[in-house]
């Protein structure tokens, strides 16, 4: 069944590429998607991840898991502006939260406009799509310290070799949600934080330098957010990769959270390296137990990882196997390896530490992470994710199983995206 149905997908393709000659009616020019004249197009989007999974020791987690279902659309509006919405559905068929939805003024290369609800500009790894990414996962600094989603406007562009984003947002990221009962109800946003900024700066610096060809590919990015956080148990917190645990808990904060980050990305033909690095700092103005300011809450996360396409594939934006599974070959397998670590603490280190939400210092907890994975892409379409993960809590008292430093995890993905 899933043979003959990826074999209609094929002549479905084919025949909608010489439809795809007078660009106006159903095509399918990879996705599918409806031409309606010239630069104005409605391109149909879904992705769907299927997870199993296992655990040791076992943790309080489900084995199966219907990861991600989103459906949208993706398109142009005149050659001039670009578009995409997409929202997710739940497991029980609900329609649920809305991901991307903006619009894209694109005329220029040097100067950009997108306004709408989008990834904030910080973070490599967590601006990579869920779907895009080299691990099942994003590292616990992606998913913690970047912000990810949020409403606002944005201004970017690419200038000579640098590129550039700057924008201003309502609130502070999706990873930055606060969620304290007394402050907020459950779904509202929580009045009294942001308006927030985000920036960040890439280029390919080595392509000025006298270095050899393939490491003029190398691109460097920095990046910086600020945002004000109201008084509360508002703070960042860590959770194990599989979130069913804090490792650290949330601590009372009031005044600014920034965030600070530095990225590295290396894709020298089927290999890839990638590394980034990143801390949020938070204040704690009149947070002590005699109203006395505190030291910031300070979290810190890195990541180094590296990918290769045994079957020779280039790593760049648009993977796509070279022989496709049905087509006269296996499709196209990738290895990979990545670490990395994220660390909550207080910037005072001295004196006595404790776990207290007003404690100064406050003791801090890690969780260092080995990802080991192999990525099957049958096509263009569809991948098969396989990750085995291993988790270090540097205290066992505070990890997913009290008093088990150490846990090993599994992971088999299907995932179907067009």
């Amino acid at each position: 069944m899933r043979k003959t149905l990826l074999t209609a997908l094929i002549l479905v393709a084919g025949a909608a590429g010489a439809a795809a000659q007078d660009r106006r009616g159903f095509v399918w020019d990879d996705r599918p998607t409806i031409v309606f004249g010239e630069d104005i197009t409605l391109g149909i989007r879904a992705k769907l991840q299927l997870d199993w999974r296992r655990f040791d020791p076992q943790i309080d987690e489900e084995r199966y898991d219907f990861r991600t279902l989103r459906f949208g659309f993706k398109g142009d509006l005149t050659k001039h502006f670009d578009y995409e919405i997409e929202r997710a559905i739940e497991k029980d068929g609900e329609l649920g939260e809305w991901k991307d939805v903006y619009l894209n003024w694109s005329t220029f290369d040097a100067v950009r406009v997108k306004a709408g609800r989008f990834k904030m500009p910080f973070g490599l790894e967590q601006n990579t799509g869920a779907t895009d990414v080299d691990f099942a996962y994003r590292s616990l600094a992606s998913s913690t310290i970047a912000p990810g989603r949020d409403r606002g406007v944005m201004v970017y562009g690419e200038i000579g070799r640098l590129g550039y984003e700057a924008g201003m947002f309502d609130d502070d990221g999706d990873n930055g949600e606060l969620k304290e009962p007394q402050f907020v109800e459950a779904g509202e946003d929580l009045h009294g934080v942001g308006p927030s900024f985000a920036a960040r700066l890439t280029g390919d610096l080595f392509r000025a330098l006298p270095v050899p060809d393939k490491l003029k590919s190398a691109n460097f990015g920095v990046a910086y957010t600020n945002a004000s956080v109201p008084e509360g148990l508002n703070s960042l917190r860590g959770q194990s990769v599989w979130g069913t645990e804090d490792f650290f808990a949330p601590v009372y904060v009031k005044g600014r959270r920034q965030r600070y980050g530095a990225q590295f990305d290396w894709t020298p033909g089927p290999a890839g390296l990638k590394a980034e690095w990143m801390q949020s700092r938070e204040q704690r103005l009149g947070q002590s137990n005699r109203n006395e300011d505190l030291s910031d809450f300070v979290g810190t996360g890195w990541y180094l990882s590296g990918t290769w396409f045994v079957t020779g594939e280039d790593k760049n934006d648009d993977v796509n196997p070279r022989h496709p599974l049905f087509r006269g070959g296996i499709g196209a397998i990738e290895i990979g390896a990545r670490y990395d670590v994220l660390e909550f603490g207080s910037a005072n280190k001295t004196g006595t530490a404790f776990t207290n939400p007003r404690a100064d210092p406050l003791l801090a907890n890690s969780d260092q992470v080995w990802t080991f994975g192999v990525n099957w892409m049958l096509n263009r379409w569809a991948r098969v994710i396989t990750n085995a993960i291993h988790e270090e809590f540097a205290d066992a008292a505070r990890s997913p199983d009290s008093g088990t430093a150490s846990f090993w995890s599994g992971l088999l993905r299907l995932q179907v995206v067009f």
